[in-house]
């Protein structure tokens, strides 16, 4: 039970809050509230303050305007206390991250009356790396100028190479962090790439520049903070490291799973695997001309040189592999038959995810030489970690400050093509979730190449041992949760367990008095493409504001350019589209029109869906192209169809259905962010009408004044 001061802390710093800000308390936000507190003061522990039941993981569907970030430090922050742990929260996205950073947690700490620290936690591919740097520069001056990692020349050399010159200036006179984020120009991915380094590449305190590393400084400053703030890819990177490696361990931890909906499709990323043959046997090629470089350098170190000889033969097997998996998969794969599929991206599916034998007993043979590989890799990155140590007379310390971050990108990369290969060759466990596999047609310039990709469709069971069940406590929150007004399609995405506390709160916002949902007459039946292009064509003109801000949203770049070529000269000029400039920069123009009291209107897919806050003026028009079906090309998607089918499930109550309820509503909660704002959210597509599963839809929605013709 709620200890009786916490309880009086948590009702105490709530009031103190709303009496400084001048607010009224809101339903939904005390709803939140008490059922986070009542969630985590569940939790039974033993001597070792570790969980003992099922208990402390609380799932909050908060709409809009609830004020969630509030919610769930005011009531998470005294409980973590209490139990001697750290609050973790973690987003999905950047925007959200710097808002609870920059702003958030600083006004709940000045108006609250808690008295707590916090710091931001980021991935060492955000800072930079003072010993790459150095090789960088010395690349760029034509010292390292043959190392086959600077053969990809960095861009606009001078300029580059005058940027580098500053960073380095500004970082030793303490007026840069280091960090990517903080830099005040934009810059390139490509001169970055250079001056970051990998878990691999890091030599941790074996690096001369340790005492001076930014990422290392930067962990520093949130060991013994109240509250992290980090982002879900670095929880998940932690976790697979076991947890703790960079982040509290998850027996230490009470995790906010912010935007919270996109956890699972995160997760997946994580689990999955690529690899491009012709990108794999450059590698190889490259991999061959840098180890006879170190061995040519490194000539006292006898211990590694049956090392260079065995990757020499086992090189060469990987080759003759490759090329013969070409001949396969080319033969295999017809992508001019199929339609595009993820990002316009031909491929080729495989059904059930099963390879077929000829392609996994080359994929096998591929996963051997490349255990091989990192066998020797290993070798080599023991050596250089003992001459950086001064622990190997075979190896001096230049020669393996020199080496070790350029082997180490060499090694990530041979990790990367075996997991991948490793996927392809193993038959998926009976009973568990399988994996998705399929190839990818890319070109690389003129040349065409084919990637092999593997994923397990979902990423619950994964979860659930990693996350659910060693975490102390967890909250997931966002504005959406629920499909079809369920917590149904969370729980197979994500592995949440079924004792878990589910809670939907609502917004403050009276949406029936300031928005309407509108499904205008004689809407076309989007099943139609083209009769449905063409109506879009007519209907926008009248649909668009006029004097204030649009978005109009598709589902397909095909559509949307279409639509796009056939606007009237005089729309188009009001127009931002999507792929003319960053989404940022686009929502700078738009905002610059409405500030200069010209109409502008946005025209985009489904990131500008999500993630995009528009109010007042802003946006007082949303128009959805047609409901947000997932593409039945998507290779995931598809497999996962399949694996539900075969368990006499139906994919599309189960999947699709609430998907499309998701992401309508999260195109339509475009429209209302403050109590201020107010318009009409048009849907042209009569299926949500014609079909018995459109009241699903629309039940799906906030309560809007609807409209429909």
């Amino acid at each position: 039970m709620l200890a009786d001061e916490i309880k009086a802390e948590i009702q105490s710093s709530y009031s103190e809050f709303l009496r400084n800000k001048g607010l009224r308390p809101r339903y939904g936000q005390k709803l939140m509230i008490a059922t986070v507190a009542r969630a985590l003061s569940s939790i039974e522990v033993n001597d070792k303050q570790l969980r003992l039941n099922e208990a402390g993981i609380a799932v909050v569907e908060a709409g809009t305007g609830t004020g969630k970030t509030v919610a769930y430090v005011l009531a998470s922050l005294p409980m973590a206390r209490a139990f001697n742990k750290t609050l973790v929260i973690s987003t999905a996205t950047i925007t959200l991250q710097n808002q609870i950073i920059e702003k958030d947690l600083p006004d709940i700490l000045k108006h609250s009356g808690l008295q707590f620290s916090f710091g931001l936690a980021k991935g060492r591919g955000r800072y930079l790396c003072l010993t790459k740097l150095e090789n960088a520069m010395q690349a760029q001056a034509g010292v390292l100028a043959t190392l086959p990692l600077f053969e990809d020349r960095l861009t606009e050399d001078q300029k580059a190479q005058q940027l580098m010159e500053k960073m380095l200036q500004q970082y030793a006179v303490m007026e840069w962090s280091g960090d990517r984020d903080e830099w005040p120009e934009t810059i390139d991915d490509n001169l970055w790439h250079h001056l970051t380094a990998t878990h691999r590449e890091c030599s941790n305190r074996r690096c001369p520049q340790f005492k001076n590393c930014a990422y290392f400084k930067a962990r520093q400053a949130i060991e013994d903070v109240d509250i992290v703030v980090a982002n879900h890819d670095l929880v998940l990177a932690d976790l697979a490291l076991g947890g703790g490696a960079v982040l509290p361990a998850p027996q230490d931890s009470v995790y906010v799973f912010d935007e919270g909906h996109h956890l699972a499709d995160k997760a997946l990323g994580h689990f999955s695997a690529a690899t491009d043959i012709k990108g794999c046997l450059q590698w190889l090629d490259q991999w061959r001309k840098t180890m006879r470089r170190i061995e040519k350098e490194l000539v006292q170190a006898e211990s590694l040189r049956k090392v260079y000889g065995q990757a020499e033969q086992y090189m060469s097997e990987a080759e003759a592999r490759l090329k013969d998996l070409w001949l396969v998969v080319v033969q295999i794969a017809s992508f001019a038959e199929l339609k595009s599929g993820q990002g316009d991206v031909p491929i080729y599916r495989f059904v059930d995810g099963k390879i077929p034998d000829h392609i996994k007993d080359l994929t096998a043979a591929l996963q051997i030489i490349f255990s091989s590989l990192l066998a020797g890799f290993e070798r080599i990155n023991k050596a250089l970690k003992e001459g950086l140590a001064g622990e190997n007379d075979e190896i001096n310390k230049e020669e393996a400050e020199r080496w070790f971050s350029i082997v180490g990108n060499y090694h990530q990369r041979c990790e990367a093509h075996f997991a991948l290969f490793r996927s392809f060759s193993m038959d998926d466990v009976q009973g568990a979730v399988p994996y998705a596999r399929w190839l990818e047609q890319r070109f690389v310039g003129n040349q065409e190449d084919i990637r092999l990709q593997s994923s397990p469709i979902l990423a619950s069971r994964t979860l659930e041992r990693e996350l659910w069940q060693p975490a102390f406590a967890a909250i997931v929150t966002s504005a959406t949760l629920t499909a079809a007004n369920k917590f149904d399609r969370l729980r197979m995405q994500s592995g949440l367990p079924d004792w878990a506390a589910y809670e939907k709160v609502p917004s403050p916002f009276q949406y029936a008095e300031v928005a309407r949902f509108v499904v205008p007459a004689n809407c076309p039946d989007a099943s139609h493409p083209a009769n449905h292009t063409r109506a879009i064509v007519d209907l926008l003109p009248e649909l668009i504001h006029r004097q204030s801000g649009s978005l109009v949203l598709f589902s397909s770049r095909r559509q949307m350019n279409e639509v796009v070529e056939s606007l009237p000269v005089d729309l188009l000029e009001m127009c931002h589209v999507q792929d003319k400039a960053s989404r940022s920069e686009l929502i700078r123009r738009h905002k610059e029109r409405i500030d200069e009291d010209r109409p502008s209107c946005l025209i985009g897919l489904a990131s500008f869906a999500e993630g995009v806050d528009l109010p007042g003026k802003y946006l007082e028009t949303v128009i959805i192209a047609k409901l947000p079906f997932a593409t039945p090309d998507d290779p995931i998607d598809a497999a996962l169809a399949e694996w539900i089918e075969k368990r006499g499930g139906n994919p599309f109550m189960q999947i699709t259905l609430p998907d499309a309820c998701l992401k309508l509503v999260q195109a339509s909660g475009r429209l209302i962010r403050t109590e201020a704002d107010k318009g009409d959210v048009y849907l042209l597509d009569n299926r949500v009408l014609t079909k018995r599963y459109g009241k699903l839809l629309l039940d799906s929605l906030p309560p809007f004044k609807l409209q429909l013709n």
